[in-house]
């Protein structure tokens, strides 16, 4: 409907040599990350593992300026709005803040378009962590009774076990390792099934990383190697960035590249967003993005502009959301005619206890909160503190 390409079709062997080489480099590469994993069990006595420059000792009394503390300030600023955004529109891209120990997002899309007329779409993930070891390991259930034929990027990008152009069910379990966890790193390993029959077993190692580039812009990043007994080698990758404009809103450009060795090329999608703070309970998103693939021609599949409302009703679990959009897909002819469309979607969530009480700072903490600046307890000095919205968890991205 929306994409004519067949994401999941086959081409011949011979043309996908190369890029079968380029994604197995890829996923060797970030399997051979995952030695950090080696480092972080040593016994007592040994080297402590390497890890970020976010983790180093306390900055020194020469880093302690007033520019630094006003650096400082600014980074946290930048921090506290991405995040809030992040919590609120359960954008789960993207894991190195702080979250609850387990959570459950169901979602029920209720949609009518000028195309399909009404259809319905149920999502479910569960992300539960196993307190008894270590807690490294998490449990990752997902399942969707049809892809999101819309989405201009992934929901779930680079989840073998989960097809965003499929139109009936489809379903994953994984058992996932944190190899490494820092303020603003990440990298973990997962290996897991497909729920169908015959099941699909696979395995992909995923790394993320946040950073300012300016003292305004923040920059996000993902890598993810993947094996799946369907599809073979493959990567995807996320590049996100993000700039608070005037408080509360916040300019959000997000990228996907994502190819495996039984598909049509790299499937792309370019998305810029704008998001805005209505209150501690509701926010907008407008957004305008544009998909495709590189074969068999490297043309736009589809071209969306859409609107969204989000709001929280009645209990800190339950949301609503407003969703109308404009699709532009290309015909089999190459042409392109507007589809008219909109979605209500209902959000139910179920969280578990976090690993520490956290409270929201800055100019995104609820009213009559007087802002601190200073460092948190536990946190390395000069950087930010990553605040958690109750009842706020990963989830979709805005």
């Amino acid at each position: 409907m929306r994409r004519p390409v067949n994401h999941r079709g086959s081409v011949p062997r011979g043309a996908s040599v190369g890029r079968r080489a380029s994604v197995t480099a890829a996923a060797l590469l970030l399997f051979l990350a995952s030695g950090i994993s080696l480092a972080a069990d040593l016994p007592a006595g040994s080297p402590p593992p390497a890890t970020d420059n976010i983790t180093a000792a306390a900055a020194t009394v020469a880093d302690n300026t007033w520019v630094d503390r006003y650096h400082s300030r600014v980074e946290r600023d930048l921090f506290e709005s991405v995040v809030w955004f992040d919590r609120f529109f359960g954008d789960e891209r993207l894991e190195v803040t702080e979250r609850p120990e387990s959570f459950l997002r169901w979602m029920n899309d209720f949609r009518w378009d000028e195309e399909e007329r009404f259809t319905f779409r149920s999502t479910i993930r569960a992300s539960l962590r196993l307190p008894r070891l270590k807690k490294r390991w998490r449990l990752v259930v997902s399942g969707e009774t049809r892809g999101d034929l819309n989405a201009v990027n992934p929901e779930d990008p680079g989840n073998p076990g989960l097809d965003p152009g499929s139109r009936v069910r489809t379903g994953s379990t994984e058992l996932f390792y944190d190899i490494l966890r820092t303020p603003r790193s990440t990298l973990d390993a997962g290996v897991g099934v497909r729920m169908k029959i015959p099941p699909d077993a696979f395995v992909r190692t995923r790394f993320q990383h946040a950073r300012p580039l300016t003292p305004a812009i923040l920059g996000r990043f993902t890598a993810i190697a993947f094996w799946s007994a369907r599809d073979g080698f493959g990567e995807s990758n996320q590049v996100d960035l993000e700039r608070p404009l005037a408080l509360p809103t916040l300019l959000r450009w997000s990228n996907s590249l994502t190819i495996a060795e039984e598909s049509n090329g790299w499937t792309w999608g370019t998305q810029l967003s704008l998001l805005h703070k209505l209150s501690p309970i509701s926010a907008m998103t407008f957004a305008g993005g544009v998909s495709g693939a590189t074969r068999p021609a490297w043309v736009a599949q589809n071209y969306r502009i859409l609107a969204r409302y989000r709001r929280n009703v009645y209990r800190k679990w339950l949301y609503l959301e407003g969703e109308p959009d404009i699709n532009w897909p290309r015909k089999e002819d190459g042409s392109r005619k507007p589809v008219w469309g909109a979605t209500l979607r209902v959000e139910i969530l179920f969280t578990g206890t976090e690993s520490q009480p956290q409270e929201r700072v800055g100019p995104f903490a609820p009213p009559g909160a007087p802002p601190r600046w200073g460092s948190a307890a536990g946190s390395p000095p000069g950087r930010p503190r990553l605040p958690t919205p109750p009842g706020r968890t990963p989830g979709r991205s805005p």
